[in-house]
């Protein structure tokens, strides 16, 4: 396999808050996640309950927010994050930022004598505006 190359698997990131604790779980899509949430909240606090997609709410084109309730009647919140969107945006606003990444050529700059030559440049530069003055 090529670097750069492994598939995005899950799309979906579930934060669940029940009683000031938090839980995590990922989705490859919505009906993945009906059955990964309930999974998590059984592991996390031994609660069963089901995903119910009817308290859903879509705060923005990438966030929903819900809550689901249990069999024992407790109520847990979740929000829902598209991450495939969420990378795409990050990696755009980096992009904004500029400069060169990685390594080669470009990014060498030289040995001990290049950072030499540059302290020197900056002495004589420094010497010339002390004469200005």
């Amino acid at each position: 396999m090529k670097k750069g190359t492994k598939k995005w698997i899950n799309d979906l990131s579930c934060t669940l808050y029940y009683k000031g604790e938090t839980r995590k779980c990922f989705a490859q899509d919505f009906r993945h996640m009906k059955l990964k949430l309930p999974e998590a909240i059984h592991r996390k606090w031994k609660l069963w309950c089901n995903m119910n997609s009817d308290s859903l709410e879509q705060i923005s084109n990438n966030e929903w927010h819900g809550h689901t309730i249990c069999a024992t009647g407790e109520r847990i919140q979740y929000v829902i994050i598209d991450r495939k969107d969420k990378v795409k945006e990050a990696a755009r606003l980096l992009g904004q930022v500029g400069g060169q990444a990685g390594y080669g050529k470009k990014k060498v700059r030289g040995d001990s004598n290049y950072y030499r030559l540059l302290r020197a440049k900056r002495t004589i530069k420094d010497s010339k505006k002390k004469r200005k003055k």
